[in-house]
């Protein structure tokens, strides 16, 4: 066939034709912007919980500020007033989750990180894993206001946080105490949040007992004195703070490097609501049902951590995307000759953006809430079955990760208006950024989904999982996609190990699978089946991008 100018014009025109001719075929609806999207363009979540309430909006109503100072005695303050009382921790555990969702965009990030830390991490761990006695202790302690870090992360490990411990914690039967010390320049704990600023730490080291190793194990104990005029801190003998560089972001949160150079506390500074030590040396282990170490036990103190920090991280993207949504819906555009420009919302590409990002993040919501629900049971059970593991470790990288394409998406669509303050586009949205790498790196959670299936911890072929999904196209896509992945892992055997990407694709496809079928279980209950159209077109993506 030969191909002439004339040929080639003619055919243009044609399909020119042909696809304005569809255009104006097409049902009016998928040029406007249905009521439900609307709504989740234009209004915030539900109003918190009367209990939740008070410290909402002390944390979103504060003012923001880079001044580390500030911040500091901003989140002293919402301790003295109790506004979240430390015993909430262990008789209503789901109170602390529900607050998480209602971030919003104007919310200073350095103090909503000071907040999980404080109730999460450090008052969290002593809950979870601290004796009746250690509790009430703590719940003494929150008049005063007295700030705490999590000095678990060390150097050398990274990003793989708690997986590698040189931190020891060696008992002295003779003065009935621990000596806690950094051996090395790599065990020096590292991206400690409000570390600079804490009286008091909860320590991540392995025990040792007449030479004998114990593995990890938590130690509460105060590691600095407050003057009380002058509000100079003082660390104690044994322990050397420093701060860490300067961040871009975030500058109202200090992060600490903590040594210890043969820090001695007493015996009763081990957590020992699932262990004992007496004063003779004798170790007892009592761990709860279904957990078979320490370091499990300790890993899962991260499970709440991963829920607040994916749902508070979305919930920022979401109002992000309000607040750029508001500006489209009032910016005209040129107008020409006629009266008034066209509403910059009416751009297809604007409205069909801002559908896909706000039907996606809804969906995602969706899925961390239901597991938010089921951790909280867990807690009250100290339970912990695999499969909700599992689900917690996907609810961290896809809500942090998806937050963050959420927020550069944004930045693309607003064009030059994401450099303006207003926009709230800037250094401040780096929260999203920033929690990516919190309560363990989204690459090791990717990891950890593969590594499980391999250990035998979670099934293989989650079967019931893709019977449900199966009744929608997308759903049947999904398990297309996951069956294939497994099939060239299990042909390739030890080598699929160094497939980094293969790896990363079959943890998206089988966060697929559950996130689906989270939403097709309540889809009688309100959620358009429709939404999913959105989510496959923003998440589905194979080979997974390495920005998710």
């Amino acid at each position: 066939m030969e191909f002439t100018t004339e040929a080639l014009v003619g055919t243009a025109l044609a399909a020119g034709a042909a696809y304005t001719l569809a255009s104006a075929a097409r049902p009016a609806q998928q040029r406007v912007l249905d009521a439900a999207t609307l709504t989740l363009l234009t209004e915030g979540p539900a109003q918190p919980d009367a209990a939740c309430q008070p410290i909402v909006e002390a944390l979103n109503n504060a003012p923001t500020t880079d001044v580390e100072a500030v911040c500091t005695e901003q989140m002293r303050s919402i301790l003295q007033n109790e506004l979240l009382p430390y015993r909430s921790l262990a008789e209503d555990p789901e109170l602390l989750l529900k607050c998480s969702e209602h971030m919003c965009a104007e919310a200073p990030g350095a103090l909503w990180t000071r907040f999980t830390v404080s109730y999460n991490l450090y008052a969290g761990s002593v809950v979870a894993l601290g004796s009746d006695e250690q509790r009430e202790l703590l719940y003494q302690s929150q008049p005063s206001g007295e700030l705490g870090c999590f000095a678990f992360t060390e150097l050398g490990a990274g990003v793989l946080s708690g997986a590698g411990v040189e931190t020891t914690a060696t008992y002295n039967k003779s003065t009935d105490s621990f000596v806690i010390h950094s051996p090395t320049p790599s065990s020096r704990k590292t991206w400690i949040s409000q570390g600079c600023q804490a009286e008091q730490a909860v320590i991540l080291a392995e025990l040792f007992i007449d030479e004998k190793s114990y593995g990890p194990h938590l130690f509460w104990h105060r590691i600095a004195k407050r003057n009380a005029k002058s509000g100079t801190l003082t660390t104690l003998p044994g322990v050397e703070v420093t701060s860490l560089p300067e961040k871009i972001a975030l500058r109202g949160l200090d992060n600490a490097y903590v040594m210890f150079d043969s820090f001695e506390v007493p015996r009763s500074s081990m957590l020992s609501r699932f262990c004992s030590l007496d004063s003779e040396g004798t170790y007892t282990l009592n761990l709860p049902q279904g957990v078979k170490r320490m370091l499990d036990l300790l890993i899962s103190r991260l499970l709440t951590g991963r829920i607040v920090l994916s749902e508070a991280t979305v919930g920022y993207a979401r109002a992000l995307v309000r607040r750029s949504w508001t500006h489209c819906a009032t910016r005209r555009l040129w107008k020409g000759r006629k009266p008034e420009g066209p509403l910059m919302s009416t751009m297809p590409l604007i409205m069909n953006g801002f559908k896909d990002y706000a039907q996606s993040l809804a969906v995602v919501a969706k899925f961390i809430a239901d597991t938010r629900t089921k951790v909280a049971e867990a807690i009250m059970q100290d339970v912990f079955p695999p499969e909700l593991i599992e689900a917690t470790c996907m609810c961290k990288f896809v809500g942090t990760g998806f937050a963050v394409d959420a927020v550069s998406a944004m930045r693309k669509l607003m064009g030059s208006r994401a450099i303006q303050a207003d926009a709230w586009l800037g250094e401040g949205s780096f929260v999203c950024n920033a929690t990516c790498a919190a309560e363990g790196d989204n690459t090791i959670m990717e990891l950890k989904i593969v590594q499980d299936m391999v250990r035998g911890r979670t099934p293989r072929l989650p079967f019931g999982c893709m019977a449900r999904v199966c009744t929608n196209t997308h759903g049947r896509r999904a398990v297309r996609i996951y069956l294939a992945l497994f099939a060239k892992a299990m042909l390739l055997g030890k080598a699929a190990l160094h497939e980094g990407q293969l790896l990363k694709d079959l943890a998206w496809a089988r966060l697929h699978l559950r996130v689906l079928d989270v939403w097709l279980s309540g889809s009688n209950n309100g959620n358009d089946v429709s939404w999913l159209d959105s989510y496959a077109r923003t998440m589905m993506v194979f080979p997974v991008p390495i920005t998710m």
